[in-house]
């Protein structure tokens, strides 16, 4: 089970194995699409759908309770500044690409899953201050 879940992010690594494109569109189609039902439904077969189902039912609710909660000042500034860092190599990449090493592509990535991650480490009032920017309210 735990590897049907880490598979997709492996998909990441693979433009990194410098093989050609039809092959490394196979193979992260493959880590993305084919192996991790397989490996899913091989886990309902072994545990058994209750079973299956309540573990599936744990786990995403010991993830929810973990990002969910309101974060501690020192976890909230950190993901906060973690999640500007993310924009540095963005900001490299479009205004001074000859200072970028070769495997931006991965850093580029590896930019973007941080800023993701970010985004949950913030908490749950993170959230609705965020969900607040899109609702208009009248302050007169």
């Amino acid at each position: 089970m735990a590897l049907a879940v880490l598979l997709p992010i492996l998909a990441l690594l693979v433009p990194l194995l410098g093989l050609p494109v039809a092959q490394s569109a196979l193979l992260a189609g493959g880590l993305v699409a084919g192996a991790p039902e397989v490996l899913c439904l091989l886990a309902v077969a072994l545990l058994g759908k209750e079973n299956f189902n309540l573990l599936r039912s744990s786990a995403k609710s010991a993830l929810l309770a973990a990002f969910l909660r309101p974060a501690s000042k020192s976890r909230y500034y950190f993901a906060l500044v973690l999640n500007l860092l993310t924009w540095l190599p963005l900001l490299l990449y479009a205004y001074l690409p000859a200072w970028m090493p070769e495997s931006r592509i991965a850093i580029l990535a590896g930019s973007d899953i941080i800023f993701i991650l970010t985004l949950f480490f913030l908490g749950g009032e993170f959230w609705g201050k965020f969900q607040r920017l899109f609702i208009w309210e009248d302050l007169h």
